[in-house]
Formats: C-alpha cells, sequence, structure tokens
C-alpha cells in the first residue's frame, strides 16, 4: 500500500477514537451537572450487557446435548468452556453467569 494511504488510515482511526473519548467525557459532564456521579454514568450504559451477549438462547445447551428444564451439569460446561470456538465461549459465558446467583 501507498505510505500516504497508511498516514491517512492511521489518522482516520484516531480521530474515530478521539470522538469516541469526546462523547464519553460528554455524558460525564452531563451528568455531573444532573448531579450523578461519573461511575454511575458509565455503569448505566453497560447495565444491559447480558441481554446483549446472549444472541441465540438454548445454542449452548443444543450443542452440549443436555435436557432442556435441567440445569447443564458443572463439569460438563467446565470441559467445554476448555474448547475454543463458539461452544467454548458459551460455556464460558455460562460458568460467569451461573457464578452471579445468590
Amino acid at each position: 500500500m501507498d505510505p500516504l494511504v497508511n498516514q491517512i488510515n492511521t489518522l482516520l482511526s484516531q480521530i474515530y477514537s478521539l470522538q469516541e473519548e469526546l462523547e464519553i467525557s460528554d455524558e460525564i459532564i452531563e451528568g455531573l451537572i444532573k448531579g450523578l456521579d461519573s461511575e454511575e454514568i458509565l455503569t448505566e450504559e453497560k447495565k444491559n450487557w447480558i441481554q446483549d451477549a446472549i444472541k441465540k438462547p438454548g445454542a449452548l445447551r443444543k450443542s452440549l446435548k443436555a435436557k432442556e428444564g435441567k440445569n447443564i451439569p458443572r463439569a460438563k460446561l467446565e470441559a467445554a468452556a476448555k474448547k475454543s470456538g463458539k461452544t467454548g465461549a458459551r460455556a464460558r459465558l455460562a460458568l460467569k453467569l451461573r457464578s452471579f446467583k445468590k
């Protein structure tokens, strides 16, 4: 590639990064004006991350051939978590979500 194109791409990525940082700082400033703590503002954005993380409910159960209506055994989840790919990622997320139980 042309060195000029590389420099332009680098500058564009830096501009996008700065733009994201400015948006976050604007939200913090607005929150401070309203009297909110900066940590509260940032956590409100990430409040519903679990809903976004689970794209295909039941896919892990199907790939592990676990019966519906029963919990997937922890040993089975831990074995699947060691795998790579989608099944491993889903198993690791399931273990993390299981630790949230009260």
